[in-house]
């Protein structure tokens, strides 16, 4: 009642008794996590006055569970307080375990192992049955339904073979039915995931005035795992950017340090309506994603103001400015953005700026918190024209020199602004030829970064319409997207709304009017095809964008990195992982080839066949595997995460000589069968063009399955 611990957390933060600091609270978890096997057991009441007799009754439904809960209670009149709690055992007369694996792919095939214990009434002949609803998994028939005699106080095993169909969540329902009739219902759920890397493919396709017609059948997904994709297609949109597109594979990526979690969260503050679009409305709503990335950027928020990248830091001020940028749009947009933790960010850019140092080629940094301080009414308007007119192009970035333009059209300045503007536009392509930037960028994220400043401030000069056709045509050009250029180009879109016209379609033969974008499944298109046709009197286009796991998985490659897996005993000799034993640990060794030596910030992602389980995490922590012989293991991951799918570590290259890295960590088999290994990945985040990955294959770890 009187408890003050809320007060001393992260009080920088400026919002006391949030807890931004426990074990889940990286929100880095971006992939769809597997379902927990058995429903958790966990319930409160509220408060209720005590009877006459100065007792309380409270009632609570179980769901199927065997074990011990504590009750606990906490009691409180005008005179005092005080709390009692207890142990109570619950488990049916015959108690049914189960085990299996933490989750399946598509053609893995296990068991579910029962374990039946006799605790109490009837003992002799029972019966069991075992299904499973969904269509995910599939139950082996001849072992489905069976009898067996169980005498009083004993045990006994059962194995029923199971198999991954599709994508999905299968719920398997065991009934065992006792001598005297009873049935005794246990309710399991087994998620089935495709693990693979996922691939997205584009495709665009002209319509015609008055003729033009696309169809999109369920074929649309003929090369991808059933279950496991899904699309978006637009037509008539702004500037040919295939919004829906761009922000569904925003919200799937899998990662989240703080730029990250900026760059998905940004467009989120403008796009409602496309995010619908996109097909998300089903899930966490816009408003509370934008609101839990404010929370979650500010868990990387050091006491002076700065951010770090995946805790709690400072030294990149330009990262210091992308945040401070979100915090400020979000804020204007009605967000709650903690008052101290705001002040603190803005002024960590005006400290900075008060010392910063000149430069003959550089100042990305400096321009950009030049912009965010001018965006809050804190830039020194004689410093915007000094490097405006003194420092231009010293700038090494053209989205350097267009945020000073920026900033200068905020403070009314429109002829420096667009003589700044049209600077930027000129250089875009003379500057960066793909390699490493301090700043998250390339020639692409600058183009649509300026083309957002250009419509966001109105400023005269820049030619917005041929930025943006070279914008959509350099985006189209390239296979992969960093998080930096899809964020830029969604805003660059929002920018060009107001502006953009209203084609006149068909849609399944009914008229519609404007922008069409519509989410894309499997199940949708198989129960009814798509048909989009253009009744207006000017072209327009269809994007269409699928992404999902592929039937035919690429083989091993890279470009720029290699990635090589393999595994070893805890004696150092490297196993073949075909044939594991249950129950055997290795370690998984992953070695990273780099074939270009310059800095870049990589991640490595791992994911585990569903046979395996990371063992003990906390071992890497303490080197022990390091100390194993032989595997000559290197210590350089900024950030490790142990996921109940995957292994994922995050890399900052310094571009020294240094061409091999090799982690590691343990693993466990942990369940027989036959399982898909999905390829590891291995990508630079800013430049994700630059790539490498392993073969997929299968694994078999060896052990009981019927």
């Amino acid at each position: 009642m009187r408890d003050l611990y809320g007060q001393l957390i992260d009080r920088m933060i400026g919002v006391p008794g949030v807890v931004r600091s426990g074990g889940d609270g990286s929100g880095l978890n971006r992939l769809d996590g597997t379902p927990p096997t058995e429903k958790l057991v966990s319930f409160y009441q509220g408060p209720v006055k005590v009877d006459a007799d100065g007792k309380v009754r409270a009632e609570v439904e179980i769901p199927d569970f065997n074990g011990t809960v504590r009750v606990m209670a906490m009691a409180w009149s005008k005179a005092g307080i005080g709390h009692a709690e207890q142990d109570v055992v619950i488990r049916d007369p015959v108690v049914v375990t189960a085990s299996l694996p933490a989750f399946l792919a598509p053609g893995d095939a296990s068991r579910l192992l029962l374990d039946v214990t006799h605790l109490d009434g009837p003992s002799g002949e029972m019966s069991m049955r075992v299904s499973a609803e969904g269509g995910a998994v599939s139950v082996d028939a001849a072992a489905a339904s069976r009898s067996f005699t169980l005498t009083d106080k004993a045990k006994t095993q059962l194995l029923v073979p199971i198999s991954g169909v599709a994508v999905g969540d299968a719920a398997i329902r065991v009934v065992l039915t006792t001598p005297d009739g009873k049935d005794l219902v246990k309710e399991l759920a087994l998620g089935v995931r495709a693990n693979d890397p996922p691939v997205m493919r584009e495709s665009t396709v002209a319509l015609d005035a008055r003729s033009g017609r696309i169809t999109l059948a369920s074929d649309l997904f003929s090369d991808f795992q059933p279950g496991s994709a899904a699309g978006t297609v637009m037509v008539g949109g702004v500037g040919g950017i295939d919004l829906p597109g761009l922000v569904r594979a925003l919200d799937r990526y899998p990662y989240g340090c703080a730029e990250q979690i900026t760059s998905r969260a940004l467009p989120l503050v403008y796009l409602d309506d496309v995010i619908l679009a996109a097909g998300l409305a089903g899930e966490t709503p816009v408003k509370e994603r934008v609101q839990q990335a404010i929370t979650e950027v500010l868990e990387n928020q050091s006491s002076t103001g700065a951010f770090g990248l995946w805790a709690p830091g400072s030294g990149d001020l330009w990262l210091d400015a992308y945040v401070t940028d979100f915090l400020t749009r979000a804020r204007e947009k009605g967000y709650a953005v903690p008052a101290t933790a705001f002040d603190l960010a803005v002024t960590n850019l005006s400290n900075q700026m008060s010392y910063a140092a000149d430069f003959t080629s550089g100042g990305e940094d400096v321009a950009y918190a030049l912009y965010v301080l001018a965006r809050n009414g804190r830039a020194s308007i004689g410093d915007l024209r000094y490097y405006a007119e003194v420092k231009l192009d010293a700038f090494a970035s053209p989205l350097a020199k267009a945020q000073v333009g920026a900033a200068l059209a905020l403070y009314g300045d429109k002829p420096r602004a667009a003589a700044a503007f049209r600077n930027a536009v000129g250089s875009l392509g003379t500057t960066d030829a793909g390699g490493w930037r301090s700043d998250y960028g390339s020639r692409l994220r600058d183009g649509a970064a300026i083309l957002t400043l250009v419509s966001e401030t109105g400023t005269d000069g820049p030619d917005a319409d041929a930025l943006a056709r070279d914008v959509v045509a350099a985006s189209s050009a390239q296979r992969y997207l960093s998080t930096q250029e899809k964020a830029w180009m969604l805003l660059a879109a929002n920018g060009l709304l107001s502006g953009a016209g209203r084609p006149d379609l068909g849609v399944d033969g009914a008229p519609f009017e404007g922008v069409f974008t519509r989410a894309l499944t499997p199940e949708a298109l198989a129960a009814a095809p798509l048909t989009i046709e253009n009744r207006g009197e000017r072209r327009v286009e269809a994007k269409v964008t699928v992404r999902g796991a592929p039937v035919t998985p690429e083989p091993a490659g890279g470009t720029g990195y290699s990635l090589h897996r393999s595994y070893y005993d805890l004696d150092g000799f490297e196993v073949d992982p075909a044939a594991i034993q249950l129950g055997e640990r290795l370690v998984t060794v992953l070695t990273v080839t780099v074939n270009r030596a310059e800095q870049a910030r990589l991640v490595v992602d791992d994911p585990l066949p569903a046979g395996l389980a990371i063992d003990n995490p906390n071992l890497l922590a303490s080197a022990d595997v390091a100390k194993i012989a032989g595997l000559d293991l290197t210590n350089s991951a900024a950030r490790t995460e142990f996921r109940s799918d995957r292994f994922i570590a995050a890399l900052d290259l310094s571009g020294s000589a240094t061409t091999e890295i090799r982690l590691g960590y343990m693993v466990r088999a942990i369940a027989p069968g036959v399982f898909a290994h999905p390829a590891a990945l291995v990508e630079d985040m800013y430049r994700p063009e630059q790539r490498g990955w392993t073969d997929t294959g299968r694994i078999e770890i060896i052990g009981p399955v019927r």
